[in-house]
């Protein structure tokens, strides 16, 4: 076969592909894709100052609710008391917090307290009151708008998140009001752009009053997997699982698991409190659930096909003080890392944001 010289038109073959790859790495850096961390590394990225490790709380303030957008901002419900009419009353408050940590800006919601929050992929944050006269769930869209959703007044306890895959948001109800006093805890659901529906309520959802607050605390953390929800019941220190069908069916809830002793919590904490109470939950990118563990200032994680539960960080190895809330990180610096909030009960490292290592990915977001 004689041989063939390479004309203009077969140039144009040639450098095609090679222009498309230079094309690809000048917008690396700046791409969604390559903050979210799926270009290679040796790709051009952002210079970004990491999230500090620790972010102290002022005294009357106390830190609920934690969230982080797809850019790397990070929000924080706070429970904030001012006397009202001679009431000593909770207004929850959230705060932004640049990727770098920066406080940008401070927004109050509401009378009302737990100050649980999610966020979507448009970067509308929700924020859950619980028991006061503002109660219900809030959206509070990106330049700042805020709306109550509709029926969700009705949720007398409103706690823990969760979006499922067709964009359904379940809320936890950590207890209900009766005429005659506390009734069972439950989950309701909000359809996009529906109104708010009660799912279930259920003896499995319901606190005991262990922790000697004004209401049982039942159903509190929350998190949507593989058509599943799984839920915490705090003072009952158990894990529930309930189906989330499509079309917004719901089955009933069942016991997943229940929480065991922390080895390296501190031995007054586990003699002050008996049971080992699960407050809110995350999960990674293998399905691994990781549980803010209240009583024994703690993060476990445990696996969902054996149900083993290993501890991830504890008190004082790592400065946790009865952690409340946590959330993975969504950019490529900060993706294995648990941002958490400390109520601060135990006086030792005192209300305050904390970021914990967690070894592995937070689950692809978005």
């Amino acid at each position: 076969m004689a041989n063939r010289r390479i004309g203009p038109a077969d140039w144009r073959w040639i450098l095609l592909p090679i222009a498309l790859f230079a094309f690809a790495v000048q917008i690396g850096g700046t791409s969604a894709a390559a903050q979210a961390g799926w270009f290679p590394r040796f790709m051009p990225r952002p210079v970004v100052s990491r999230f500090p490790d620790i972010i102290p709380m002022p005294v009357g303030v106390t830190p609920r609710g934690v969230a982080v957008d797809k850019v790397g901002n990070v929000y924080v419900s706070v429970g904030v008391v001012r006397t009202v009419d001679s009431k000593s009353l909770e207004f929850i408050q959230v705060r932004k917090y640049a990727p770098d940590g920066e406080w940008l800006a401070d927004v109050e919601i509401g009378q009302g307290t737990i100050g649980g929050l999610m966020v979507d992929a448009c970067g509308d944050l929700y924020i859950a009151l619980a028991a006061g006269k503002d109660r219900g769930v809030y959206r509070m869209d990106r330049v700042g708008q805020i709306e109550l959703l509709p029926g969700s007044q009705n949720i007398f306890f409103a706690n823990g998140f969760a979006f499922d895959d067709w964009g359904t948001l379940y809320v936890t109800e950590s207890v209900s009001m009766t005429p005659s006093g506390p009734g069972p805890g439950g989950i309701w659901r909000i359809p996009r752009g529906g109104e708010a529906e009660l799912c279930v309520r259920d003896v499995l959802l319901t606190g005991t009053g262990a922790l000697g607050q004004p209401v049982p605390i039942g159903a509190n953390g929350i998190a949507y997997y593989l058509g599943n929800l799984f839920v915490t019941n705090t003072e009952k220190g158990t894990v529930l699982r309930i189906s989330a069908w499509p079309h917004r069916r719901v089955g009933l809830p069942r016991l997943w698991t229940t929480l065991k002793e922390v080895p390296e919590a501190l031995e007054p904490l586990k003699q002050k409190f008996p049971v080992v109470m699960g407050d809110g939950i995350a999960l990674d990118a293998y399905g691994n659930l990781y549980v803010a563990v209240l009583t024994r200032s703690a993060i476990v994680r445990i696996n969902p096909r054996n149900k083993t539960q290993e501890t991830v960080a504890a008190f004082p190895e790592s400065p946790l003080d009865f952690p409340a809330s946590l959330f993975f990180g969504t950019t490529w610096r900060e993706r294995g890392n648990l941002f958490v909030t400390n109520l601060g009960m135990g006086n030792w490292i005192g209300p305050s944001l904390v970021k914990i290592d967690a070894d592995v990915p937070g689950p692809p977001r978005w």
